[in-house]
């Protein structure tokens, strides 16, 4: 999963589990505030009785001698205000939770009850507010307080997840710079627009890696061809000297066997210099790419330079080129990438096997393939067939392991991109996607 997801599903989930916790706490938490502002508002509603009283005296809810008691209730029932003389020892100062029976029918109120004295008396003053009416309003404040969480949480996840995509877009631009590397030469150093001191410690470091990368692959590359071109000489010299031994009327049979095997020798050594003086030619690029190639052309020429081969080994050749392609390129090289491939399918499938070359315009560009009816390829051998001297069946004994790295430089040197697919037993198949409609 990426980062950016992972980051994402924490501040998501987290706020998610707060939320949780606070639907939890809301209820009793808003039913003690609601009995808090309405123990307020009896308070308030106890000091405007007093004002009444101190302004009117106590006449104004009592008749002056008489001991009836005072009370009055709202239309809806929601509040009640009552006052009765009490004689002393009745004092009992409290808010509490009671019930009150109200026109016959049984009520629920939060209730102040709190006894006073006044021109010489002691009176009790009950005030009272519908627990009901609580109940509604603490409902409809937890009804809110949730749709306000909830909305507070998706808005602050949307911005968590726009705050997070554009603090780590510069690990996306260093990760997809990193992605389209396809070869140390081709890399160059770019810094990146951020203020992150982490970010940039990062691309400074991948800059500075690939630079020494890049320095010691053009090194590898130069000492390969320099090492290649100088020890070309001394082998055609060794080469050619033993060739004119071959022909010394004089030389003893027994002689005359090591040298032929002198012989092979210096051909199998001067073949995988050969090999790997092109592969450092191409990837110094001294080859042009100037060249119209007609892909349908190109298999035939390869069909007719393994003809011979194809008959000896008793196999059957296949080619099925629907529509012809024309690329630029460089020929030699192409065929040469061509001509490996064709040569492994014929040196590594079963007598009376088959050969076939498809070529086809897909919606990616054009299609090659090479399929045989072989030994086919291990699926654990087939991440490591592109590696140089690495053979993985030979059974002439006569592969370098140059030839598949051959295929994949000259492909990687016109943009071609391979896929191989093989089952042991069956066979293997080479497909190139030339670019391009």
């Amino acid at each position: 999963m990426r980062l950016q997801s992972k980051l994402t599903l924490f501040s998501a989930a987290s706020k998610i589990i707060i939320l949780l916790v606070l639907i939890l706490i809301l209820p009793p938490l808003v039913n003690r505030v609601a009995l808090h502002n309405t123990d307020l508002r009896l308070l308030e509603k106890k000091e405007e009785v007093f004002d009444i009283i101190e302004e009117k005296g106590i006449t104004s809810f009592i008749s002056e001698g008489e001991d009836e008691m005072y009370g009055s209730y709202n239309l809806l029932k929601e509040e009640f205000i009552s006052m009765e003389p009490i004689d002393t020892s009745q004092i009992n100062n409290r808010i509490e939770n009671t019930y009150r029976k109200v026109e016959g029918e049984i009520v629920e109120y939060r209730v102040l009850s709190l006894a006073f004295e006044v021109e010489g008396g002691t009176y009790l003053l009950e005030i009272g507010r519908s627990l009901e009416t609580i109940v509604e309003t603490s409902n409809t404040l937890q009804r809110y307080a949730l749709y306000f969480l909830v909305a507070v949480v998706l808005i602050t996840v949307f911005i968590d997840l726009a705050f997070v995509k554009i603090l780590l877009r510069p690990l996306t631009l260093i990760i997809r710079r990193v992605q389209r590397i396809g070869h140390p030469d081709k890399f160059k150093p770019i810094q990146i627009p951020t203020t992150t001191s982490d970010f940039v410690y990062l691309n400074d470091t991948i800059n500075g890696m690939m630079g020494q990368i890049k320095d010691a692959f053009l090194k590898e590359k130069e000492f390969i061809g320099n090492v290649s071109h100088e020890l070309l000489t001394p082998v055609s010299i060794l080469q050619t000297r033993m060739e004119n031994l071959l022909t010394d009327p004089d030389l003893p049979e027994d002689m005359l066997v090591k040298v032929v095997e002198n012989q092979k020798t210096l051909h199998r050594l001067k073949s995988i210099i050969q090999a790997l003086l092109l592969i450092s030619r191409i990837e110094n690029e001294q080859y042009l790419k100037n060249e119209s190639v007609s892909l349908e052309a190109l298999v035939l020429d390869v069909a007719e330079e393994i003809e011979e081969r194809i008959q000896a080994r008793k196999l059957t050749l296949e080619v099925n080129i629907a529509d012809d392609k024309v690329v630029q390129g460089n020929h030699s090289l192409l065929f040469t990438m061509l001509f490996n491939v064709v040569n492994n399918a014929i040196k590594y499938n079963r007598p009376g096997g088959a050969v076939t070359i498809e070529g086809k315009t897909t919606g990616k560009g054009y299609l090659l393939s090479v399929t045989d009816t072989g030994v086919g390829i291990p699926e654990e051998q087939l991440p490591y067939i592109f590696d140089r001297f690495k053979r993985l069946h030979a059974p002439d004994r006569e592969s370098h392991g140059l030839g598949l790295p051959i295929v994949e430089t000259v492909a990687n040197f016109h943009n071609i991109k391979i896929t191989v697919t093989s089952e042991p037993g069956t066979g293997t198949k080479f497909s190139f996607l030339f670019p391009g409609k």
